[in-house]
């Protein structure tokens, strides 16, 4: 047996550092690599049962469609006939419509650097629709930077030595394990834990204090914080007047948004507002670990942007742990370049943004139409909202489908083509990390399972098909990782397969803000420079929920449908392990429940002008009043009835960047009568 260095390559904030052994050419078991900074040793459970995806139900050769669009039958080929297919049909595509026609789509199937974004490379080349990748970070992140100015903040290993960590809109325990083994240790340490989330999660059981405020109202409570921090002498005056944009305005506005003025909007209790920001005052070093939960709401950068003020009132953000930490992207200085060839994009080329593609595969006004799909390292059929929509778009006879995928998915059961993409354990890459600072390079441990190719492989394969040849669609993965590095000025590849880890982390002097923020002018800004005007110009809650819209009388619940915790998005969702979760179940509280005559386990119809679902009702307290979910996420065919989660969700883009509200959803719910 022997044991090999990796990382995991999905869509999280770990990016966690694996020990993989291999047996007889065959994988073993996969652990945690005990002396990375980060993640030491430690992984979540999804991960360690990995064989179940790397040896389980893979599509080993290329398929080609033999059956209606969506049946999911097909009939194998070979790489030559599957590739010349494709060629084929996009050449068709292009010569009608021109090649705008043809839509890459892409996300976080997989984080690598050199795999990930591949198609885009072909993508510039080729002329093809930019695809505006908005479904999960840009909202979120529009409200760190409206106050911070840069994705970076203290490290998280910091948090163990916080005397109070509040974990803001993110279940760790669920989807950020790494996180919690440092909480842990802050509270061997006698600090204390906060859970600021709408339900009680598996982390929120562990906490010391949990507050459950109403979906979208997380503005509010940081308000009304800051009100009591000032007003009781817990501010930190002279750093508010030498390192934030705070001024007598902002103080005004603040003196009136009150615990008793949050009560009603959060439907929380005034006094436990007033306790939460008095402990968090009198905490010497308050650590604020940021999420992306309290983002998935129309008003979602708004809420981050206040809850981002907090350090700043209290003047936290020097000290070592303390500050508040949401996303650490922009201290990797990785050249992608050579990858995605993004100086060859043409600006005059639409952008089409991926949260949208239901209406965009659907929409007869569309000019020139999407008549050519590709689908990379994503699930649209199960991911995107309004999945009514893509399903209606993804069947049209007219629209050709190419999916490279591991498995047998929603999206590939559309397909015309499907080609066997490889895991990866079986091809190289370097990764960056969203909530750690080291960029890790990991071989291929594995060769490809049957005729699997990866992202590069294929994207190289393709766009020679389509007569593109030269140095952009050339050489093997372990190439491009060395020209990424040469660009990038680091390392050679050898050298880091050697160390492993390279650590990016900034200066503890930076990533504490201690000589100012990244803004122009230097400092935290309360008054975000927002490029819609129609948002709040200060700190404030943002009454555009749809609970707030004329729709809200007909559908009276709130429905979220936050991650789950034995799948990470759609990956995994076809293992025996996330079977062990059918069928999905409404969270419902019995007062709700009640009302509807609904008991527990009763099959229920939940409903909204997007759709119908038909889940199994657990009723319980854990939700309050008002509120009902369904952790996600699920392959159509789990669910006893038509449709999915997203086919409630909603599409619209959320102000300032655009991306969709996943959990500010509303809905009604019936018992169903067999």
């Amino acid at each position: 047996m022997t044991t090999h260095y990796s990382t995991c390559p999905l869509d999280c904030p770990g990016a966690c550092a694996l020990a993989v052994e291999v047996e007889n050419g065959r994988l073993a078991h996969i652990g945690g690599w005990k002396t990375h900074p980060f993640t030491r040793g430690v992984i979540c459970g999804k991960v360690n049962r990995y064989r179940e995806v790397q040896e389980g139900a893979r599509i080993l050769r290329p398929l080609l469609r033999d059956g209606p669009k969506g049946s999911g039958r097909f009939r194998e080929a070979d790489w030559d006939e599957a590739l010349e297919v494709a060629a084929g049909r996009l050449r068709a595509a292009m010569a009608r419509h021109g090649p705008q026609t043809v839509l890459p789509y892409y996300y976080g199937g997989t984080m690598g650097v050199v795999q990930q974004k591949a198609v885009e490379r072909l993508a510039h080349h080729a002329g093809f629709s930019r695809l505006g990748r908005t479904i999960c970070f840009p909202i979120a992140e529009s409200g760190w930077l409206a106050g911070v100015g840069a994705t970076i903040g203290p490290a998280p290993e910091e948090a163990a030595e916080s005397d109070l960590v509040v974990l803001w809109g993110i279940n760790a325990v669920s989807t950020h394990v790494n996180f919690m083994t440092l909480v842990k240790a802050a509270r061997r340490r006698g600090a204390r834990l906060v859970v600021v989330d709408p339900y009680r999660t598996r982390t929120a059981r562990l906490a010391d204090l949990h507050l459950n405020p109403r979906p979208g109202t997380d503005a509010a409570l940081a308000c009304a914080m800051m009100q009591v921090l000032l007003e009781e002498g817990f501010a930190d005056r002279d750093y508010l007047a030498r390192q934030t944009d705070f001024d007598a305005g902002v103080e005004a506005h603040l003196a009136t948004r009150t615990p008793e003025w949050a009560a009603p909007v959060t439907g929380l209790d005034a006094e436990t507002i007033r306790a939460f920001a008095r402990a968090y005052g009198r905490a010497a070093r308050p650590f604020i670990r940021i999420g992306l939960g309290m983002s998935r709401q129309r008003n979602g950068a708004v809420n981050v942007h206040a809850v981002s003020c907090l350090p700043s009132v209290t003047g936290a953000w020097p000290r070592r742990g303390a500050g508040a930490l949401f996303a650490t992207g922009a201290a990797f200085r990785v050249d992608d370049g050579p990858v995605r060839r993004t100086d060859l994009a043409d600006p005059a080329v639409r952008e089409l943004d991926m949260s949208r593609l239901g209406r965009w595969l659907t929409d007869p006004g569309l000019e020139p139409p999407v008549t050519a799909l590709l689908v990379f390292n994503a699930n649209p059929a199960g991911s995107c909202p309004e999945l009514g929509r893509v399903h209606a778009g993804l069947a049209r006879e007219d629209l050709f489908t190419l999916v490279h995928e591991q498995v047998m998915s929603d999206t590939a059961r559309f397909a015309d083509v499907v080609l066997p993409a490889t895991t990866f354990l079986e091809h190289p890459d370097l990764y960056k990390s969203y909530g750690q600072y080291t960029l890790q390079l990991a071989e291929a441990v594995l060769p490809p399972t049957g005729a699997a190719r990866c992202n590069h492989e294929v994207v190289n394969a393709l766009a020679r098909r389509l007569g593109l040849d030269g140095p952009d669609f050339s050489g093997d993965s372990e190439a491009m990782i060395d020209r990424v590095l040469t660009a990038s000025g680091l390392p050679p590849r050898a050298e880091l397969a050697r160390r492993h880890w390279i650590d990016c982390a900034p200066p503890e002097a930076d990533t504490h803000f201690r000589a100012g923020f990244p803004q122009p002018g230097g400092r935290f800004r309360f008054r975000p420079a927002w490029s819609d005007p129609a948002m709040p110009a200060l700190p404030d809650h943002w009454p555009v929920n749809r609970r707030d819209l004329p729709e809200a009388a007909r559908y009276p619940l709130d429905f979220m449908t936050p991650p789950a915790h034995e799948v990470l998005n759609t990956t995994f969702s076809a293992t025996p392990s996330a079977a062990r979760r059918l069928p999905p179940r409404l969270w419902i509280h019995p007062e709700d429940a009640v009302a509807r005559g609904i008991a527990d386990g009763d099959r229920v119809a939940v409903y909204n002008d997007l759709g119908r679902l038909h889940l199994v009702a657990r009723v319980t307290t854990d939700v309050r009043p008002g509120l009902t979910l369904c952790e996600s996420n699920f392959r159509s065919g789990d669910f006893p009835g038509p449709g999915n989660l997203n086919h409630l969700a909603h599409g619209d883009p959320v102000a300032p960047r655009g991306g969709p509200a996943f959990h500010d959803n509303r809905v009604e719910v019936a018992r169903m009568v067999s």
